[in-house]
């Protein structure tokens, strides 16, 4: 089915950026479908993610104006090349679901994306980092998801391997849902309130290690830019924290003005353009 109702942007270095209206994040915890105009989108309605993946389906239905033209999605899961979800760690009850299919339901075009990459393409395209040729996206949520930018696109990782940015291993041990062992993204796992965080982290020691672990990736990279987004940005004090130490190593830190809806603002570019 054609692509009727779509918007195009410029962005530096890219050329044209083809828009979905419509867009879902579904993530370990949550569900935002947002609506896209101007290249900025906006949270038209938000559930708990559903353990059973059945649910997904009429929820949309009830809130989208009909059978759309075409539908972004960020997941947080795996999918494979059968559109079912490979795997989830964090939602076991989605494995084997046939999403690509069940989406046809509700729109003609369908885009799914890792919601890392999705971050990485919504901030690179639309958002904080339109400017920057170069760019590590490091996406702060329920797991800790990411990608690199290089030359104004985001890089896939190699193929056949699952792993995202949080589960590139940095810690000597611990288990992660993913089944593997001192994974970037349990640092999270020791997180302290603001008020614990003290002084240039030294309440979290965890995280001086991945924050440490970033700012080496990107010098290694060669990128001098990190975007810090997802909903754990949206502390203050993490946020000053974070972005002190990285500008302290000599790395610059941006931070959206919703760091919530990175992955939101990435599912509305079509797949042609990222």
């Amino acid at each position: 089915m054609p692509v009727t109702r779509e918007s195009c942007l410029s962005a530096p270095g890219t050329g044209q950026v083809r828009l979905h209206e419509w867009a879902v994040d579904v993530g370990a915890t949550k569900v935002l479908l947002g609506r896209q105009a101007g290249g900025k989108v906006r949270v038209s309605a938000r559930i708990q993610t559903p353990p059973e993946p059945d649910a997904l389906i009429p929820w949309l239905r009830g809130q989208l104006p009909g059978l759309v033209p075409s539908l972004g999605m960020a997941f947080a899961g795996g999918i494979g090349m059968d559109g079912r979800v490979s795997g989830w760690p964090k939602q076991p009850g989605w494995s084997g679901f046939p999403l690509r299919a069940a989406l046809g339901k509700v729109a003609g075009a369908i885009t799914v994306v890792d919601d890392g990459a999705a971050a990485a393409v919504g901030e690179a395209r639309l958002g904080v980092g339109q400017e920057r040729r170069d760019l590590l996206v490091a996406v702060f949520g329920t797991g800790l998801g990411g990608a690199v930018v290089i030359d104004h696109q985001v890089r896939p990782v190699a193929a056949g391997d699952p792993r995202t940015l949080g589960h590139l291993r940095i810690f000597s041990g611990g288990a992660c849902a993913c089944g593997g062992t001192g994974c970037a993204q349990l640092a999270l796992r020791t997180l302290p309130p603001e008020d614990r965080l003290g002084k240039a982290l030294e309440g979290w020691p965890d995280g001086l290690r991945l924050v440490g672990f970033l700012g080496d990736l990107a010098r290694f990279l060669g990128v001098g830019s990190v975007v810090l987004t997802g909903g754990l940005l949206q502390r203050p004090v993490l946020r000053k924290h974070l972005t002190a130490r990285l500008a302290a190593s000599g790395i610059e830190a941006l931070v959206p003005a919703d760091p919530s809806s990175s992955s939101l603002l990435g599912a509305c570019v079509q797949a042609d353009a990222a």
